[in-house]
C-alpha cells in the first residue's frame, strides 16, 4: 500500500479543486456510459422475443424515472455555483444509474435477460471504478447495490457464486484505491511543479542584489499601468534616476561593497516613493526608475526631491569616506498622456536615461 500524502494549507485546496475536476469528469463519463448501456438494453429487449410487453413496460418507466431524476439532479447542481456540488451530485448519480440495474436484474426474470444485465451491470461498476477512484463514497454507492441484486437475483445462489461477487467488489475497491493512490501522486507532483515556476518566475523578476522588481518586470509592469491610465483617463509619470558614482565605487571598493550600498540606496528609494502602486525598479548597474500612477510631472518632481533627499542622508558618508567625492543623482521625468503608446512611451524612457548619462562622456 502506498504511503498516503498528506496535504495541508494551499496544498490541501489544491488537491480538492483537483479532485472535483476529477469528479466532473468521472459525472460525464458515468452518465454518457450508463445512457449508451441503457440503450443497448434497450434494443436487446425490442429485438428479443422472450420480452412479454409488462416487462419492456416495466423497463421504460424505469429508463424514465432514471434519466427524469437524473436531470433534476444536474438541475438543482446548476443552480449552485461551488465546486463542491460535485461530490453530492456523484452520490446521487451513482446511486441512482446503480439502483436502476440492481431493480433491472430482479424486475427481468428470463435467463437470456439476465446474462445481459449482468453483463452490462459490470461494465457500469468497471465505468464506476473509473469515474469515481478519487471519491470512495460514490464508488461505494454504485457498486454495492448491484452486486447484492445480482446475488439476489441468480438462479442459483451458491458458496462459489457468493465468493466470485464478493471478489469482484473487493477487486473493484483495490483497483480504485490504486488509482486514487496514483492520482494523489500526480497531483503533488503538478503542485510541485507549478510552485517551481511560480519561484522561477518570481526570481526571474527580482534584482538580486537589491531584491527590487528588474527591468523585465518593469516594462511588465508599465504596460500594466498604461492600460489602467488610458481606462480610468489619469496621469501616469515615470520617474528615471541615475546615481553616481556607482560603477567607480564597484571597481574601487569591490563587489561586496557595492552590493551593500545598492541595497542602501533601494532603501532610500522605497521610503521616498511610498504609495503601494509606486513601482520601484532596477533597470541598470547604477539605473532605476519608478512608475508612479495617478501622478503628473509636479507630483513626480516631489517624489524625485524626497528621494534625492533619502539618498544623499544615507549614501553621502559612504561616497565621501570611501571616493573623497560627492554622491551626484541626475533624474528625468516622463510623462504619459493618452494618445502615447507603449512604443513611445519606452523610446522617450530610453532618451531620457541617455540624456542623464551625458555627464559620464562630458
Amino acid at each position: 500500500m502506498m504511503q498516503d500524502i498528506a496535504f495541508t494549507g494551499k496544498g490541501k485546496v489544491y488537491f480538492d479543486e483537483q479532485q472535483q475536476q476529477q469528479l466532473e469528469k468521472g459525472i460525464r463519463l458515468l452518465v454518457g456510459a450508463s445512457s449508451l448501456l441503457i440503450f443497448l438494453m434497450a434494443v436487446d429487449l425490442m429485438t428479443s422475443d422472450y420480452s412479454p410487453y409488462s416487462t419492456k413496460l416495466h423497463f421504460f418507466i424505469l429508463v424514465v424515472v432514471t434519466f427524469l431524476s437524473s436531470f433534476i439532479f444536474w438541475w438543482l447542481a446548476g443552480r449552485t455555483y461551488n465546486d463542491a456540488k460535485w461530490k453530492p451530485l456523484s452520490i446521487l448519480l451513482a446511486g441512482l444509474f446503480s439502483l436502476f440495474w440492481a431493480v433491472l436484474s430482479i424486475v427481468l426474470n428470463h435467463p437470456s435477460h439476465l446474462q445481459t444485465v449482468f453483463l452490462y451491470g459490470e461494465i457500469y461498476i468497471l465505468v464506476s471504478v473509473v469515474a469515481f477512484f478519487g471519491y470512495r463514497p460514490a464508488l461505494l454507492l454504485a457498486a454495492t447495490p448491484i452486486v447484492c441484486a445480482f446475488l439476489i437475483a441468480s438462479p442459483n445462489l451458491t458458496p462459489t457464486l457468493f465468493f466470485a461477487y464478493a471478489s469482484k467488489l473487493l477487486l473493484a475497491l483495490c483497483v480504485s484505491e490504486y488509482l486514487n493512490h496514483c492520482f494523489r501522486d500526480l497531483v503533488l507532483l503538478n503542485y510541485d511543479s507549478r510552485n517551481l515556476k511560480h519561484q522561477l518566475k518570481a526570481v526571474s523578476l527580482i534584482d538580486p542584489v537589491t531584491q527590487l522588481h528588474n527591468n523585465r518586470h518593469f516594462n511588465i509592469e508599465l504596460d500594466r499601468e498604461v492600460m489602467s491610465a488610458r481606462r480610468s483617463k489619469l496621469p501616469l509619470s515615470v520617474l528615471v534616476i541615475n546615481i553616481q558614482p556607482i560603477r567607480l565605487y564597484t571597481f574601487t571598493c569591490g563587489h561586496e561593497a557595492s552590493d551593500e550600498l545598492l541595497r542602501i540606496v533601494s532603501k532610500a528609494l522605497e521610503h521616498g516613493a511610498y504609495r503601494p502602486r509606486d513601482f520601484i525598479a532596477r533597470i541598470s548597474v547604477d539605473e532605476f526608475a519608478l512608475i508612479l500612477p495617478e501622478t503628473n510631472g509636479e507630483g513626480a518632481a516631489i517624489v524625485a526631491e524626497r528621494i534625492e533627499a533619502n539618498i544623499h542622508n544615507s549614501c553621502d558618508l559612504w561616497i565621501e569616506r570611501d571616493l573623497h567625492t560627492e554622491l551626484l543623482m541626475k533624474s528625468a521625468i516622463v510623462e504619459w498622456n493618452q494618445h502615447m503608446s507603449m512604443k513611445t512611451l519606452l523610446n522617450r524612457i530610453k532618451r531620457a536615461i541617455t540624456k542623464i548619462n551625458t555627464y559620464d562622456i562630458e
